[in-house]
């Protein structure tokens, strides 16, 4: 049966993923509002301000590229919040350690047993001696 703090820290770790997956996407809307924000400026100040009106690398105006590689960014941040963090979030994360610690486990207990084979301990085979001795020896009935 699961004790009162058991659900408090598996509470605890969903409030906690909840808050980090509420961040992420804040994050993302407040980087929409930007990059929205800083397109309008940019435009504002290459049309109307007529900024660097002749610079046109690619044959766009520099404005449009300044605002597509934003927009790649923008839309690598958007990938990263819905689709990578599904695929490779905190679920992932505890799967994949779990199975690194095993993989570790396996190799120390294989060189556990090429050092016990290689530098056997004295007292072990010692003390087996005396363990199977005790064993085969019949045990006087103590007498009231």
């Amino acid at each position: 049966m699961t004790s009162s703090k058991d659900i408090d820290i598996d509470q605890k770790e969903l409030f906690k993923n909840a808050n980090r997956r509420l961040n992420q996407k804040k994050r993302l809307v407040h980087h929409l509002v930007f990059f929205i924000a800083g397109a309008v400026v940019l435009i504002f100040v290459n049309l109307v301000l007529e900024y660097q009106i002749d610079f046109k690398p690619l044959g766009w105006h520099w404005f449009v590229s300044a605002i597509l590689i934003w927009a790649f960014f923008l839309l690598a941040h958007t990938i990263n919040v819905f689709f990578v963090e599904k695929l490779m979030g905190r679920a992932w994360e505890e799967k994949y350690m779990s199975k690194l610690v095993e993989k570790q486990l396996v190799k120390l207990k294989k060189l556990q047993k090429k050092v016990d084979e290689k530098y056997p301990l004295e007292g072990t085979s010692q003390d087996k001696q005396d363990e199977n001795q005790s064993k085969t020896e019949p045990q006087n009935p103590k007498k009231s």
